[in-house]
């Protein structure tokens, strides 16, 4: 049973707390758009790239399933496979989500080490205060709030987004926390001061920049960035990596974002913390930036756990176009549907905002470019169509993007509009292009590997695999459909599961994972009936005992079901299944005893053969007189 590991131990009383309290669906949509279908509530699987939702949240069964790549469980296994942690820490990390308190056991290792990085918390947080505090009333940081004013940011924005100020001394921060009660070496830790380059003493890391606090998916303060307010450099200043803060995994505001970004199944965004502020006071609440124009993996990840659909508004200069590019890519890699919102030459979110107003800035959004577009836009926008030389240039540009394009019809709109833009012939640039797709084309035939994947792109072999032999036919996935909605019913309905235990040995399910689902079961039952009287189990009270991660992926698709109700009667449908699965045993004692009387042909073991025989025809008489039709269930 899942609980009890080496160094802690959560008793069965506080899992159940943690499930009747934790809101799977709300978990997961922190990390993947869920829509709601039916009872359910399917999105994007975010353990896989694919296009087509298979991933399945059950609030109901307080289960997920991922029908393309197998993933499944309950609320703490989902944390424990996005998180990457073991499941005592899954285990804390919803327990601390939703209030509950944990008596457990700790070495003082991890005891030590949990209350390090507890320190580091509190430690940001106090500095964010001080920052803010100095801000609003430090008449040191008129400055920083005349420079605010100016940007046209307004008292709410300021106080969502947490904005402050550090002075311009050497030691205002360092000071204030010391005063606090941290030591120099939680503010080291931290990120907030530095070593003297003399060996004595410290001095504070920010100093007369304007505070733009950077939090966690949780809200929680990690890090900073720092802006000058006059021209000396660097103009923006990060917290060094820390154990609470790691760059390249961090978008800013995210926390503030999330909801909206889910709500409106679309995430937009952008270079800087001035944008990203001035698009939430304009109302774009799905607005977030990364830090720097560098757009990570990490971060790609992050963005596309609340939704596919993503609209990049990096600043139109030299380097935001490159940025743009890169960035697409990487969230294309992700499975995000990316689009590119053209910003007038020289502007960024915040200007277009403050001197055109929202309805440009929705313009904007509305226009937004797939990825071909784009780069066409790229190309075509610098080119002098006077300069014979550059457009020569940039129609070899055009041609090799289009090569790439699948569709003809679609190729030769874009070549026709290329060439009319360029003001040359379109039966030239469609000849550079086949050129290039003939060249491409040779060059992927000497490559070429065969491989089968299925409808969501991923490899066939998963989890969610039905183990049956060919030779088997469709008797086999009658037997196992059975087997599955049995298990579904027997966890239902006490009475049930007794009657199934009486006419069924789990040794006789077909399927080994299915022997263990119903074990798993039984001990449930076992369990809960004797602590508290109850008569059905949910599938989450089954998946709590099963060990192996493979059944127990398993069994969150069986429980879930795909779009399969219940029949009415249960009882009959119990009765159906099991049937089925004593005339499919039969059936494979039968096909064994076939091939045992042909190996004994010839060999002169007439008792042996006239034994097997008599049972041949015994189980052939059962079946015709015992078993009915298997109807109307499967």
């Amino acid at each position: 049973m899942r609980g009890h590991g080496k160094r802690r131990i959560y008793s069965e009383e506080a899992l159940n707390e943690i499930r009747a309290r934790a809101n799977i669906v709300e978990v997961i949509s922190d990390y993947t758009s869920l829509k709601q279908a039916g009872n359910s509530y399917k999105g994007l699987c975010p353990f896989h790239n694919e296009k087509t939702p298979s991933f399945t949240v059950s609030m109901e069964k307080q289960l997920f399933y991922c029908f393309g790549c197998g993933a499944g469980g309950d609320i703490f296994n989902f944390v424990m496979k996005i998180e990457k942690i073991k499941f005592r820490d899954a285990v804390k990390m919803l327990a601390e989500r939703v209030g509950v308190t944990l008596l457990e056991s700790e070495s003082p290792e991890a005891r030590e080490a949990r209350k390090k990085l507890g320190r580091l918390y509190d430690c940001m947080e106090a500095a964010c205060r001080y920052y803010e505090t100095v801000f609003a009333k430090n008449p040191n940081a008129a400055e920083a709030r005349n420079y605010i004013s100016q940007r046209g940011l307004s008292d709410d924005a300021v106080r969502c987004f947490r904005l402050g100020y550090a002075l311009k001394s050497w030691d205002g921060i360092l000071k204030t926390l010391i005063e606090s009660g941290f030591s120099t070496e939680e503010l080291l830790s931290a990120g907030l001061i530095l070593p003297s380059k003399s060996g004595k003493g410290y001095y504070d890391r920010f100093r007369g920049r304007l505070m733009f606090p950077i939090t966690d998916v949780a809200g929680r303060v990690i890090g900073f960035g720092g802006r000058v307010l006059d021209n000396s450099e660097p103009k923006y200043l990060n917290s060094p990596e820390t154990a609470l803060f790691q760059k390249g995994k961090i978008i800013y505001g995210l926390a503030l974002a999330r909801n909206a970004i889910r709500n409106k199944s679309r995430a937009v965004i952008v270079e800087g913390y001035t944008d990203t502020i001035t698009c939430h006071q304009f109302g774009f609440e799905n607005v977030v930036a990364t830090l720097g124009t560098a757009l990570t993996k990490s971060q790609a990840k992050a963005i596309s756990r609340y939704t596919s659909q993503v609209i990049m508004a990096y600043d139109a200069d030299t380097a935001g176009n490159a940025a743009t590019l890169r960035g697409m890519e990487v969230l294309k890699n992700e499975g995000a549907d990316v689009k590119i919102g053209v910003l007038p030459i020289g502007e960024d979110p915040d200007s277009v905002l403050r001197k055109q107003g929202k309805e440009a800035f929705t313009k904007i959004l509305e226009d937004a470019k797939q990825l071909i577009d784009y780069k066409l836009h790229l190309i075509i926008s610098q080119v002098d169509t006077s300069d014979l030389d550059q457009k020569v240039k940039a129609a070899k540009e055009v041609a090799q993007i289009l090569a790439g394009v699948g569709s003809a019809v679609e190729r030769g709109e874009y070549a026709e509009k290329t060439a009319r833009l360029l003001k040359i012939s379109v039966e030239a640039m469609l000849e550079d292009i086949n050129s290039l797709i003939s060249v491409q084309g040779s060059r992927k035939a000497g490559s070429r590997r065969f491989q089968v994947r299925d409808r969501f792109g991923v490899s066939r072999n998963t989890s969610f695999k039905d183990d049956i032999a060919k030779s088997c036919g469709s008797g086999t996935a009658q037997v196992l459909k059975a087997e599955r909605l049995l298990l579904r019913i027997m966890i239902d309905n006490k009475e049930i599961f007794e009657t199934v235990e009486k006419k069924l040995k789990w040794d006789e399910f077909s399927d080994k994972r299915h022997k263990k689902l119903a074990r798993a079961i039984q001990t449930g039952l076992d369990v809960f009936s004797e602590d508290t009287g109850k008569n059905s189990l949910t599938p989450a009270e089954v998946i709590s005992f099963i060990d192996d991660r493979e059944t127990l992926e398993y069994a969150a698709g069986v429980f879930i079901g795909e779009g399969e109700e219940l029949p009415e009667n249960l009882k009959k449908a119990a009765d159906d299944c099991i049937n089925v699965i004593l005339e499919h045993n039969l059936v494979g004692r039968i096909r064994e005893i076939e091939k045992e009387l042909m190996s004994l042909s010839g060999t002169g073991k007439m008792q042996k053969s006239r034994e097997l025989l008599a049972e041949f025809g015994y189980l052939k008489k059962r079946i015709s007189e015992e078993f009915r039709p298997f109807r109307g269930i499967l």
